[in-house]
Parts: C-alpha cells; sequence; structure tokens
C-alpha cells in the first residue's frame, strides 16, 4: 500500500516505521515546510492510495476537504476539528472516498470503550457509583481536555441517565450532581494516561490504559489504513473494531 503522510513529526515518524515493517511504502510527505495545503492537486501524493494525517487543528478541517476532493482515503488523528462533523460527513459523501478519524489509536483503549459499553446498562441501574474521567498528558499537548477523554465522557454521559452534562471546568464549590467532570493534568512527557473511575461509598473502581509508545497509536492508525481503503464513508475506529469482530 502506498501511504502520504500529513505531518512528519514525532508521530509521523512513528506511523512511517510501523508502515515498513508491515510492508508499506511512504511516498510523499506533508509538514509545515512543504505543506499540504500549498499542493494544487492530488499529482502532489505521488500515487497514494490513503492519507494517514497526525498534523495540527488549525489547518484538519481544510485538508480533510482537500482529501475529500481529491477522492483519496484518509485516516485522520488529528483533534480539534469534529464539531464540523457533519460537514465532513457531507464532503465524503460528495468525494466517494473513505475517511476514518480517532482521537486516539490506541487499540488497547478502543477495548476500554467496549467493556465500558458493556458495562454502562448494568451501571445505569447502579446509581450509588458516580462517575469521572481524568486524563494525564505530556506538557507539549495542544488541546484540554484531550479528545479522547471527552470521547470516554461522552460515552458515559449518553449511559448514565443520571448524567446530562460534561464538566471540563475546574470546580470551585460543590458540583452538580447531574454533571460529569472531565479533568486534565499536564506532566513531563507523558504519553497519554486516561483514568475512568466510579465510586461509591464502599468502593471505587477505576479502568486505567497508560500508553507506553508511540507505536501504540502508529499500529492502530496503520492498521485503519489497511482497513479503510477502498471503502466508501466516514468511519471511526469503532467501526474497524466491530467488522473484524465479524
Amino acid at each position: 500500500m502506498r501511504i502520504a503522510l500529513a505531518g512528519t513529526g514525532r508521530m509521523g515518524q512513528a506511523v512511517e516505521a510501523v508502515a515498513a515493517e508491515r510492508g508499506h511504502d511512504v511516498v510523499a510527505r506533508f509538514d509545515s515546510e512543504t505543506p499540504l495545503l500549498d499542493a494544487r492537486d492530488d499529482a502532489a501524493l505521488h500515487g497514494a492510495e490513503v492519507v494517514v494525517d497526525f498534523s495540527v487543528p488549525d489547518v484538519a478541517l481544510d485538508q480533510i476537504h482537500r482529501y475529500c476532493f481529491w477522492g483519496v482515503d484518509a485516516v485522520i488523528g488529528t483533534t480539534g476539528w469534529t464539531d464540523e462533523i457533519d460537514t465532513v460527513r457531507g464532503w465524503v459523501e460528495e468525494g466517494q472516498n473513505g475517511v476514518l478519524w480517532a482521537p486516539n489509536f490506541s487499540l488497547g483503549l478502543a477495548l476500554v470503550s467496549r467493556a465500558l459499553a458493556g458495562l454502562l446498562p448494568l451501571l445505569d441501574r447502579l446509581d450509588e457509583y458516580d462517575a469521572a474521567v481524568h486524563e494525564v498528558h505530556h506538557t507539549g499537548k495542544l488541546d484540554s481536555p484531550s479528545g479522547t477523554a471527552l470521547r470516554l465522557a461522552g460515552e458515559l454521559r449518553d449511559g448514565l441517565g443520571r448524567k446530562s452534562r460534561i464538566e471540563t471546568e475546574t470546580q470551585h464549590g460543590a458540583i452538580d450532581a447531574d454533571a460529569l467532570h472531565v479533568t486534565s493534568q499536564r506532566l513531563g512527557r507523558v504519553l497519554g494516561e486516561h483514568t475512568v473511575a466510579l465510586d461509591s461509598d464502599i468502593d471505587q473502581i477505576r479502568i486505567v490504559h497508560t500508553a507506553k509508545s508511540r507505536r501504540a497509536f502508529a499500529l492502530g492508525a496503520v492498521r485503519a489504513a489497511e482497513w479503510v481503503t477502498g471503502r466508501q464513508g466516514l468511519f471511526t475506529l469503532d467501526d474497524m473494531i466491530e467488522d473484524s469482530e465479524g
């Protein structure tokens, strides 16, 4: 498979290394010195079948539009654009390409989400448990809370009738009972740690996922690229995992 990289930083380098291990070729690379948005047409992709995008939020939406306009499949790991998800869905329908996006490409975190899906129906009936999400990342991370933390919180909110909204701000007083609190910490070079905490008067359950290296995300992204190439539609990592289960 021929891959183009949008973003050649540490994640892009990790993706390139995993792609090579799996027998794929990176045929085009774009970054701040060679912006993808400066490309006049899809010839700049040098025949790439799929783009793997780990760039920056400021250009993510415009780059996704470009992939759809060119009709090239794409894997999007850049966050900060999903408020425009309906717009992107329209672009994908027009471009008839495949776009798979995820706030986090760790297959381990995808398993955490699957576990929560199984747990939430029972937890919704056990109203003595409160829920919260905490995430820790390195000091260079651009968004806070992380997209992954917000996604986990959204899954909890949607599955718990007693939670109606997500609260991401520091609380200087008592928090409303219907709010699901999401907290963030920035520390050193932590790649990513996400904790779902369930607390009652008698015990506490913590589901913790800790990324050990960028390879965890890179492997998920390359596998997503393998899966989405040749498909049409807007997908998430859950779609890929569900397909593999079938």
